[in-house]
């Protein structure tokens, strides 16, 4: 008699290319501070990644040019994203596990990670991509209505 075994394969990792933003915006590190703003109001985006001459350099953030502004002496059409941006760029292959991605991300508190395939950026994974996929995969949870009574106190209603 035959053997009705299948062969079973072992679930594959989710990786951080299924759920990056591709093709993101980059800036070059000489663009001044202004541009960097416009070109994320424009885009609706909050990081770039900084190149020169095609090579990643650093990431700069909505938060680092809001914090710059805060500086007296800045000019945001003199000064460069070179001057705003962070160096300590966490970036990663487009075949990392997002579990991985999204843990040293949370461990180091980076806003993103900047997706490096064959030595050119090929997309951004942020914050925001990793609360969408939460919201995609958490099951709904019925939410608790409240009634507030005369007397000014609350209970759960069904």
């Amino acid at each position: 008699m035959k053997s009705s075994r299948q062969k079973v394969e072992a679930p594959q990792p989710w990786t951080v290319a299924a759920f990056m933003t591709s093709q993101p915006v980059t800036i070059g590190r000489k663009e001044s501070l202004a541009t960097a703003h416009h070109m994320m109001r424009a885009n609706g985006v909050r990081h770039l990644p900084v190149l020169e001459h095609g090579d990643l350099v650093g990431v700069v953030s909505q938060r680092d040019l809001l914090f710059l502004e805060t500086i007296r002496g800045v000019d945001l059409d003199a000064d460069t994203v070179e001057d705003a941006m962070s160096t300590d760029t966490y970036s990663v292959p487009p075949d990392a596990p997002i579990a991985n991605v999204a843990k040293h991300m949370a461990r180091k508190r980076y806003g993103c990670a900047v997706i490096i395939e064959r030595g050119r950026v090929a997309g951004v994974f942020t914050a925001t991509d990793a609360l969408r996929l939460v919201a995609a995969i958490a099951p709904p949870i019925k939410p608790l209505t409240r009634s507030v009574a005369r007397t000014g106190t609350r209970r759960a209603s069904a």
